[in-house]
This record gives C-alpha cells, structure tokens and sequence, in this order.
C-alpha cells in the first residue's frame, strides 16, 4: 500500500515537473506550414515579399533607371490595422532593404540612418511623405527613391471563427518629382476558427 502510494506521489510530481514540448524549425522544416494566430508571420512576410520583388523587378521603373540615380531608402510601413503586427511590419522592412542591398541595383541608406532624423519623427504621416519633408531628406541623405507604405484590414468575426484580409500597399517615390513610380498591393488573408 505504502509503495502504490509513493509511486502515485512520484507520477504526480513527475507530471508537475515536465514542461511544454519544444522543437526546432531545424528539426521539423513543417513547423513553420501552420499559422499560429492572425497576425502576420514568416510565411506571410515571405509571400508578401515574392510578390512585391517579383513585381518591382519586372517594372518598367527599374528597367528604366538612369545610371546615377539609384540611391533608395525604406522608410516605414504604417500599420492602420487592428492587429499588433509592429515587429513583423519591421521585419518586412529590413527584409526588403536587404534584397534591395543583394540585387545590386540600388545603393541602399538604411532605415536606421534615415529614422535618425528629425525630419522623418516630425513629418510622416500615413503613407504619404510630406513632399517638402522627402525633398529635404533626398537632400540631406543623398537619397534618390523612398520605399513606403501602409498596411489595412478587414476583419470579420463570425460564431467561433475570425478572419483578418490585410492589404499591404508598398510604393517607391521619387525624391526630385514627388511621383510615385512604382507601387504594388498584396492582399493577405487569415483565419482562425474553434
């Protein structure tokens, strides 16, 4: 009797003891397959810049590029949605700079550089540059082309499941006109049901 008890007291402890399963995305490749939640994630990210690179290296903007005019910044992508995707929405940034670095077109001031700047704290708003704001910046950072945006939704509930239709909207303005030349939209969709 007294042994069944200590082994019940042992397997309770036990269970106690053990914690959550954890795994590796280098152990598992699917692990990333399922979404966790509606905020955006890797896969997300990953979808909305194939789309975009796809599009902006196939346009007639930078096909069309004048030799010397090929400094390019990311400023930020403004979230007007419902959802806490800050981090990933800084994610989407940096991924984007980095292809921007990596194809070699651009020569590419980085985000952190140009955020540093008075100017940019004071004056963006939305998705659209004050133009007298991006010329200064052009000016003062050398900067050619700034890469921008925004990013909305739609969300819906309905009984036990939630979707959230994001639409991503990035654009590249030229600093000497004010013009965009180049702008694209990615919708993205998740859902999450009980």
């Amino acid at each position: 009797m007294l042994r069944h008890a200590l082994l019940a007291v042992f397997l309770i402890l036990f269970m106690a003891c053990s914690g959550p399963t954890v795994q590796r995305g280098t152990d598992d490749p699917d692990i990333d397959q399922t979404a966790m939640s509606t905020r955006l994630d890797r896969a997300d990210l990953e979808h909305a810049m194939d789309k975009w690179l796809t599009t902006f290296d196939a346009s007639g903007f930078v096909h069309n590029l004048p030799s010397g005019n090929r400094t390019i910044s990311v400023l930020e992508i403004k979230n007007e949605t419902s959802e806490h995707i800050g981090s990933a929405l800084r994610t989407l940034i940096t991924s984007v700079e980095t292809k921007l670095v990596n194809g070699g077109v651009f020569d590419v001031v980085a985000n952190d550089d140009v955020l540093k700047s008075a100017i940019v704290q004071e004056r963006l708003r939305g998705d659209m540059v004050d133009p007298d704001t991006m010329a200064a910046l052009g000016k003062e950072l050398g900067v050619n082309y700034f890469v921008h945006g925004r990013v909305g939704d739609t969300t819906e509930k309905l009984q036990d499941a939630r979707r959230v239709q994001y639409t991503l909207f990035l654009k590249v303005t030229e600093v000497a006109t004010r013009r965009t030349v180049f702008q694209e939209q990615i919708d993205i969709t998740k859902q999450i049901s009980s």
